[in-house]
């Protein structure tokens, strides 16, 4: 059993900014997942903003509109790029010890939302490193078996950090 702690909610607010932030949480989803915080019980008049939209097609659609809901639901927006990467981060990677996620589709996923080339957290690089090998020629790397293993123990770590 695996020390990594729970997935955060989907809808968890802080996630939701740093997703944004980090360009994992697309403009067009934004009025659906405010329609999702209300059906989940939320009666903030900025989320049913949000969730009122019909027409979006980039960020500057609803920025503004974000940056109200997201100080009535009590986040503090906008965070620092690296700290909404490291949530997005380690939630990918807690998704992947839970079981909700395919280690090789998420270590794509982290990729766009924690570029390789922008980042210095080891746990992140031993995620694509990993990843990575599964593309070399055949007979210069490991199995996709033990690969695969390796992988899920590094988001583990990741996980966990």
């Amino acid at each position: 059993m695996s020390g990594a702690p729970p997935p955060l909610s989907n809808l968890d607010p802080i996630l939701l900014a740093s997703r944004w932030l980090c360009g994992d949480l697309l403009p067009e989803d934004v009025p659906k997942t405010a329609i999702e915080l209300i059906e989940a019980g939320c009666e903030e008049l900025s989320v049913c903003r949000v969730a009122a939209e019909v027409k979006v097609n980039s960020r500057d659609d609803v920025e503004a509109l974000l940056e109200r809901m997201f100080a009535a639901l009590g986040v503090e927006y906008p965070m620092s790029l690296e700290d909404a990467r490291q949530t997005v981060a380690r939630q990918i990677a807690r998704e992947v010890v839970a079981g909700r996620r395919d280690p090789w589709t998420a270590a794509t996923r982290l990729d766009r939302a924690v570029p390789h080339w922008e980042t210095q957290d080891q746990n992140i690089l031993d995620v694509y490193c990993t990843a990575d090998e599964a593309d070399w020629d055949p007979g210069y790397g490991r199995s996709g078996p033990t690969l695969e293993l390796e992988l899920i123990q590094a988001f583990e770590k990741l996980a966990c950090s």
